[in-house]
């Protein structure tokens, strides 16, 4: 025997599909909970990556002085920005940043005028550290000598600090009288 079969015309009724409540309120409370985990680890990492940045910036100007006063036969300084950002200042406190810049003499404290045979002393400026971040040198500037030794002879260092909540992480250039420069 034959059975027939029927259509059925119109719309089958559909299955609701979708997220409940409670489903959604246990994904934001597992997004909470890994947010709260991995926060204070991203803000270490983040002040990382701060120092770490400004160390290499600041390595990066001190080889490029010493490699300019080989290369020019003449005296460069690596010295504190002042407050305009114009010429070295004074002070031990690197947070306004620094100048890389021609000096005319071994004894010069700051960069020379622009003339038409140099119309630009300053050879780089890096502006202000973040403020997270503390630049203290043993010295107002570093003077480096036509042979790449520095200054008198004698050490200088600038030490760079991360102050975070948590922890405070140092890196240091130590720039030997012979001119080596080395970061711890």
């Amino acid at each position: 025997m034959q059975t027939k079969r029927r259509r059925v015309f119109g719309r089958a009724p559909e299955r609701q599909t979708g997220v409940t409540m409670t489903e959604l309120m246990i994904v934001v409370a597992i997004a909470g909970i890994l947010a709260a985990i991995t926060a204070p680890s991203f803000s270490s990492f983040i002040n990382n990556t701060r120092l770490s940045t400004t160390m290499t910036q600041l390595s990066s100007d001190l080889n490029r002085a010493r490699v300019d006063a080989i290369k020019r036969n003449s005296w460069m300084l690596i010295c504190v920005r002042n407050a305009a950002g114009t010429n070295c200042g004074t002070g031990t406190d690197w947070k306004n940043g620094w100048l890389v810049c021609h000096a005319s003499t071994s004894t010069a404290t700051a960069c020379d005028v622009a003339t038409v045979a140099d119309p630009n002393p300053i050879i780089n400026q890096h502006q202000a550290i973040n403020t997270k971040l503390t630049l203290i040198g043993s010295a107002a500037l570093i003077r480096f000598n036509p042979n790449g030794t520095q200054g008198t002879g004698a050490a200088a260092t600038l030490t760079l600090c991360c102050k975070s909540n948590s922890a405070s992480t140092t890196s240091i250039a130590s720039i030997a009288g012979t001119g080596n420069i080395s970061i711890q």
